[in-house]
């Protein structure tokens, strides 16, 4: 009871004015209703229409961006498998190189004896 009581007060009138009015009825379309309920009725189904259209448009979203995400997602992976593969060249590359210049430093100091590195002095 005290619900019923806490509802705004409703102005028949000015509702049923508005019902009736072209701009409440799809974008001006005025309907041949032999009844008062079939205004309604004809609003309801355009309003359904529409909410069906939008329905439409999100599913064909949605499955944008699920194509999307699975595209993006096969390029990350396709980008992660191709940095572990350099960096995995690198690596080579550098042991390599290390050992290539450990052997050129050996070879170098096998070459020049530790006393002929000093300069001698001639009195």
């Amino acid at each position: 009871m005290d619900a019923a009581k806490s509802l705004p007060s409703i102005n028949f009138d000015t509702l049923t004015n508005l019902i009736k009015s072209d701009k409440a009825l799809a974008g001006g379309k005025r309907s041949n209703a032999a009844e008062p309920g079939d205004d309604i009725i004809a609003a309801g189904e355009i309003s359904v229409t529409e909410i069906e259209k939008l329905m439409e448009e999100l599913g064909t979203a949605r499955d944008y961006l699920k194509a999307e995400g699975e595209r993006v997602r096969r390029i990350n992976a396709r980008y992660a498998h191709l940095t572990s593969t350099a960096s995995a060249s690198v690596k080579i590359i550098a042991e390599s190189m290390g050992k290539w210049r450990t052997t050129e430093i050996e070879s170098i100091h096998r070459a020049v004896p530790a006393d002929a590195s000093e300069p001698s002095v001639t009195p």
